[in-house]
Parts: C-alpha cells; structure tokens; sequence
C-alpha cells in the first residue's frame, strides 16, 4: 500500500501524540492534585449537625421507640450516615450532607416501608444546635402537605425531634433522643 509522505508524519504524529498526552495528563494531576475531601468539607456549615453524631435511645411519651446511630462518612467525611432500628422491628437509613449551592441541608430517608422521604431547605434556625428541614410527607392515600422537620440538642444534651404539618399545625410525632454511653 502506497503512503505519501505527509500521511505517514500525520499518523507518527498522532502515535506520538497517543504516548505523550497521557503522560501530559499524569504529569498535570501529579503537579495540582485534586483537593483532598476533608478539605472541602472542613469548613463550619459541614458540621452544624456533628451533634447527632453517635448512639441515640429514641422514646416517645416516655416508651423506648428506636435505637439510632450517626456517623460521618467514612471516605469523605462530607456526610453523615444514619442507621435507626424501630423498636416495633421497622427501621431505614438517612444520609445527610450539606449543600454549599443550595446553602443548606439535604437529608435523603429510606425506611423498611419503602416510602424514601427527601428533606430540603435544612438550615439553622438562629438556635444553637437547632435545624429545621422542610420535606412533602406523601400519605399512603397518595395525598401529600408540607411539614417541619426539627431536630434540636438541648442543653442537657437530649435530642428533641419533631415534625409539624404546615397544613394543620398538627405535630406528626415528638421525640426525646438519649445519648448512649
């Protein structure tokens, strides 16, 4: 097969080329690494809720309701992992992150009854160690209303949760978290 001149350094350029931008590309990552994720998530908004961290005895009304555990994400530390197991054998898992375009908490839930609930809007409320999340509680008629999600430390160092639907003013529950030793 007859290859002119010019055709033959085009296709030894482009081999050359093959080799050499890869390694161009190694040598860049090398020189500005990408930050490290502890370092994008360092800043104080990514730890307004370090204080769910840890193994929590849920009650409502004074009757053991759940067990809960919080722990930061272990690769990126940029979220927070939930575990909670119903006393009445249900249970889900949450994940929390902070948003820094939306300024503010996610908090996706994915309970045993298979109706994931994603919370929005989470963000201080002007309260020391207060959150409040706004989230579209869907029935299981299919109807839906805003509610509140607030979770609070107090100054004894309880958890006190609660939900209220903005539609009604109703409180949908009430809960005291009790940290465990």
């Amino acid at each position: 097969m007859y290859m002119s001149h010019a055709v033959r350094e085009l296709l030894c350029i482009g081999a050359l080329l093959c080799v050499a931008v890869p390694n161009l590309n190694a040598q860049a990552a090398q020189v500005n690494p990408p930050p490290a994720s502890q370092k994008r998530c360092a800043g104080p908004e990514y730890h307004q809720v370090d204080y769910l961290l840890g193994s929590w005895e849920v009650s409502s009304n004074g009757k053991k309701s759940a067990d809960a555990t919080f722990e930061r994400v272990s690769q990126s530390d940029c979220g927070i992992v939930e575990v909670w197991k119903s006393a009445n054998g249900g249970g889900g898992n949450g994940l929390f992150a902070y948003s820094p375009v939306g300024h503010g908490w996610q908090y996706f839930w994915v309970p045993s009854s298979g109706q994931p609930t994603w919370l929005h809007d989470g963000k201080p409320t002007g309260t020391p160690d207060q959150v409040q999340f706004t989230l579209t509680r869907t029935i299981a008629d299919g109807s839906s209303h805003e509610s509140h999600w607030t979770i609070t430390k107090s100054a004894d160092g309880h958890i006190h949760e609660v939900s209220v639907n903005l539609q009604t003013g109703a409180t949908e529950y009430d809960l005291l978290w009790t940290k465990k030793p």
